[in-house]
């Protein structure tokens, strides 16, 4: 065995985790919220099930999100002209000026996050969580 340091697989899933963390804890800008927003400045009105298909969340989850969302007065709820059963979400004037916001705050700490990782280092770590990604997916832990 050379003087190579040897990384163990679980002090790269104790990194990993703490990178999670910090994102989510430290840097968290509501992104569920936010991403409903997007979702809507970008296709338009949508049902509950439209959004529940496009987020792959709980329906729970999207009823609080979307409670939340609505008392801010970032979207409203509408009737569908066509289908008066149908309940249509839709962003209000003020949701697309958050959602520009959250926008624009996410690409300014993206630069931030990763400013000092080389171009080359961004397109090995970009490769390794792509694979990482495709086998957790594909996989069962047993």
């Amino acid at each position: 065995m050379n003087n190579d340091i040897i990384i163990s697989d679980l002090e790269l899933m104790r990194k990993m985790r703490l990178c999670g963390h910090l994102l989510y804890h430290k840097y968290h800008l509501n992104y569920a919220q936010n991403k409903i927003l997007m979702l809507l400045c970008e296709k338009g009105p949508m049902t509950q099930g439209e959004l529940l298909c496009e987020l792959k969340i709980q329906a729970g989850s999207l009823s609080e999100i979307l409670s939340k969302i609505e008392s801010a007065q970032f979207v409203k709820k509408e009737r569908s002209a066509s289908d008066k059963r149908t309940i249509l979400v839709s962003v209000t004037e003020e949701g697309v000026k958050q959602a520009e916001a959250f926008k624009e705050e996410r690409q300014r700490l993206a630069a931030f996050l990763f400013e000092g990782v080389s171009d080359s280092d961004k397109e090995s770590l970009d490769r390794i969580l792509s694979q990482l990604l495709n086998a957790w997916s594909n996989g069962e832990i047993n």
